[in-house]
């Protein structure tokens, strides 16, 4: 298996923690230092709070040592000119560490009320706020710490734990991860064991995936490990989360979002199982009136400001449509189905207080398009891409509901599909481009943002010909087009600006939903061209949210101030941009 990320690599651990499925403990390299940090994924902000939690050193009688690294799936060797550290895990919340002739410092720079100490004889704890505990336990060599007792803050002194190799060449420990308490094992695996095994559960794992094209499997490979360790789930009835669920990102925006959960279903094309059960993850979280979150969080956060984009529809009929479903039973459908048609009503009731019979947003993030131009005539908004959702999760309820023997609801939710259809092409398409209303004026908004050719994410459901002006202004350089993917601007408007998410930077979930589209509505030679550039980007800057196609603005030529350390994206290695990727190369460009 290839080396993933590393020193003078193309890509390196600044841009993602080394991590494994299912382990929120993480080693992580900052960006401006340049260190390597312990850190542990979770945070009470969207962003990582407390990223360079534990700083690792390593050291040769007593002088600090300049190293590299690369990792792999599942283990990561730090080189020095004196000997080396490897980092594995035996369990999702079990690393493991082996020093080979130089010493490992772990230096923990304590706050009001954490602990450490040595609770006994080669264990030592360590114990921090909001983020749960860390035992270190000896397995070989020698492990030694400096905790000390600080009174009057509370908790200890900045101390560490050193692992060397004592007497011996090597020297082991294991770090257990938890919330409460734990108990160090009896035995542990031998430290190449634990490493095989876990590599064979990311080989496993890839098997969810459809094949992709030569030029893309370095990528793709990177694309899947994204994924894979940014699976997190139950922990032994601690935490919020109450099945797994695939966070975005381990550093950045760390926490689980709704809709993000139907891409990564999407990209599983050959495992309909769990794409299913990555369709139901977030129903665990319905309230009463049918809705969901937003984002989730093992912390017990659950985010309500808004929701997400209502996908749910979408990519139930993606896979009804293009996986081999055999391994579905009633009962899947049937789960589904209860909760899918409560979340469409819930849309229909809670997002629209006019009592128009067609929904609305009421908060620019249920949109995907959170800074677009598409708001700046102002909520409620009957936005042309909401209706494109609504149309597919009534299709969707329709479609559950006859593999389930229910005629009378197949039939009533078809109904609710073609009206809600109708409203969008009669009344929403204005001969180039869809246009949004306003419900309390009844007046419509238009605007220069690409949300407004979205809807063709419906593919053959859309007339012919609105299919091929959209076709057109896509593939258009003096509209959308872009060396790198469709801008979220026109590129001519006046509100076309770089330094945002959704008013100028190619962004990963809009690739997806209207490359989809075009290539279901027949218009394959545009889907697979402009696909081609954006795969293409992807493999130059990385799995990014966003990717700038600009280095200054087209505006006002001012320079773009660039995301974390001079890179030309935004989200550097997200798990949702992971799954675009996997979706693109193995759908369209097959």
């Amino acid at each position: 298996m290839a080396i993933l990320f590393g020193t003078n690599r193309q890509f390196n651990l600044e841009r993602l923690p080394f991590s494994v499925a299912g382990a929120f403990l993480s080693i992580y390299q900052d960006v401006e230092d340049k260190n390597l940090y312990f850190t542990i994924c979770r945070s009470e902000g969207g962003m990582m709070e407390r990223p360079k939690l534990l700083k690792l050193t390593f050291l040769a009688d007593g002088e600090e040592l300049p190293f590299i690294y690369e990792c792999d799936a599942a283990k990561l060797t730090v080189t020095t000119k004196k000997g080396t550290a490897e980092f594995t895990y035996e369990e999702e919340d079990i690393m493991r560490v082996r020093v080979t002739g130089i010493t490992l410092r772990v230096f923990f720079d304590t706050q009001m009320h954490e602990g450490g100490v040595e609770r006994a004889p080669g264990e030592v704890e360590m114990a921090f706020n909001l983020l749960g505990k860390l035992l270190f336990k000896q397995l070989s060599g020698k492990m030694e710490n400096n905790a000390r007792w600080n009174f009057r803050e509370v908790c200890p002194f900045p101390f560490s734990v050193e692992l060397s190799p004592g007497g011996g060449t090597s020297g082991e420990c294991a770090i257990h991860e938890y919330y409460t308490n734990v108990v160090s094992k009896k035995s542990y695996a031998p430290f190449d064991e634990a490493y095989a095994a876990m590599f064979a559960r990311f080989v496993k794992f890839t098997g969810n995936y459809a094949p992709v094209a030569i030029q893309y499997r370095d990528m793709a490979e990177r694309a899947m490990w994204v994924v894979w360790q940014s699976r997190l789930g139950p922990r032994g009835g601690h935490g919020g989360l109450k099945d797994t669920a695939v966070y975005m990102h381990k550093l950045f925006l760390d926490r689980a979002f709704g809709w993000q959960q139907c891409f990564h279903a999407i990209a599983s094309a050959n495992n309909a199982k769990e794409a299913w059960r990555l369709l139901l993850s977030f129903f665990h979280y319905q309230d009463a009136a049918g809705g969901i979150p937003d984002n989730i969080s093992d912390l017990n956060q659950y985010v309500w400001i808004s929701t997400k984009p209502p996908l749910y529809g979408f990519a139930c009929c993606f896979v009804l449509d293009h996986f081999d479903t055999s391994t579905l039973t009633r009962e899947d459908y049937a789960a589904l189905y209860e909760k899918l048609t409560r979340f469409t009503a819930w849309w229909f009731t809670h997002h629209d207080h006019a009592k128009t019979g067609i929904p609305a947003y009421y908060h620019v993030d249920e949109s995907g398009y959170d800074e677009s131009a598409l708001f700046d005539g102002g909520l409620p908004l009957q936005a042309p891409d909401l209706q494109a959702y609504v149309v597919m999760l009534c299709e969707a309820c329709s479609r559950l509901a006859a593999l389930l023997d229910d005629r009378a609801g197949a039939d009533r939710w078809a109904g609710e599909s073609k009206r809600v259809l109708d409203f969008l092409v009669n009344d929403l398409w204005d001969g180039s481009k869809f246009r949004a209303k306003l419900p309390a004026t009844g007046k419509y908004y238009s605007c220069n943002s690409l949300a407004l050719l979205q809807p063709v994410m419906l593919g053959s459901r859309l007339p012919k010909e609105i299919l091929r002006v959209i076709a057109e202004r896509v593939a258009d350089p003096e509209e959308f087009l872009t060396d790198f993917g469709m801008a979220t601007e026109n590129l001519k408007s006046p509100e076309f600006m770089m330094r945002s998410f959704t008013r100028g930077p190619v962004i990963a979930p809009a690739q997806m939903l209207i490359l989809l589209g075009l290539y279901e509505g027949g218009e394959k030679e545009t889907a697979r061209t402009v696909a081609a550039r954006y795969l293409n980007a992807l493999l130059a800057e990385g799995l990014a949210l966003a990717v700038h196609p600009y280095r200054v603005e087209p505006v006002t030529g001012d320079q773009i101030v660039e995301f974390r350390g001079g890179m030309s994206v935004t989200f550097p290695f997200t798990a949702w941009a992971a799954s675009i990727f996997l979706a693109l190369a193995g759908y369209i460009m097959r």
